[in-house]
């Protein structure tokens, strides 16, 4: 297999589930939906943007003293933009959710589900693998910005539009994420040995499947198990991000 076989391969893994997620939001919205499914939603959304920003923020830190030796300052800058982008969001929902809800929800307090857990575990897996292993989780900001992307024609009444205004920034951001990291695959997938692919492919599909896994269940499955195994098949329209905005 060469790069461009492997990279059109990785693509359509992804693709794929990113049809599912878009699915998963637009279906979701499509009717109205109990307060409590709403609520479940946000807290498990608002632990993915703010438990990785201490994470993060070390990385920031450990750069630091390598900064223009064997970091690039435009990579720091890039990583201090993509720190500020999750705190952005994590603001943006928990504010939403304070109106719906009239409380505050602590940072610390937002938990993890099982299936978030599973997510997890998948990338700890693959943790410490090469370079090219590592950037195939480039594709995942926002499932490829399918979720933000059908975020933003949410329409209904006051909650619904400031949803829509939420993900309008969630999206810009997540694509500029998303293009910055490809770019990065791209070039990692033409200069690594072909005997690297297999497990980068693997990843690959580990990774796509149970992110949009995650996706169904956080919206309380608007997608029914039958529905789930026909996007495994791939009937599914696949989603593909534009390259520019």
């Amino acid at each position: 297999m060469d790069a461009s076989a492997f990279i059109s391969q990785v693509e359509a893994v992804f693709t794929r589930y990113w049809g599912g997620h878009f699915e998963v939001v637009t279906t979701f919205f499509a009717k109205p939906r109990a307060r409590e499914q709403l609520i479940a939603w946000l807290d498990l959304q608002l632990y993915k943007e703010i438990h990785v920003v201490p994470g993060k923020a070390q990385a920031l830190i450990d750069m630091y003293d390598k900064l223009d030796a064997e970091v690039e300052r435009g990579d720091y800058e890039a990583e201090a933009y993509e720190l500020a982008d999750e705190i952005q969001h994590y603001r943006l929902l928990a504010d939403i959710r304070e109106l719906i809800t009239g409380k505050k929800l602590k940072a610390t307090e937002a938990a993890p589900t099982p299936e978030q857990l599973k997510l997890e575990a998948v990338r700890s897996k693959y943790d410490g693998k090469g370079a090219l292993v590592k950037a195939v989780g480039g594709f995942s900001p926002g499932g490829g910005t399918a979720f933000a992307a059908a975020g933003t024609m949410i329409d209904g009444g006051p909650i619904e539009r400031q949803l829509a205004q939420a993900f309008r920034i969630i999206y810009r951001q997540e694509l500029a994420h998303y293009n910055q990291r490809r770019l990065v695959f791209d070039r990692l997938a033409h200069d690594s040995e072909p005997s690297e692919y297999a497990q980068a492919l693997q990843y690959a599909r580990e990774l796509a499947r149970q992110h949009f896994i995650l996706r169904n269940e956080s919206f309380s499955f608007p997608l029914n198990s039958e529905r789930v195994a026909e996007i495994d098949a791939g009937k599914v329209t696949p989603y593909v991000p534009p390259r520019l905005y």
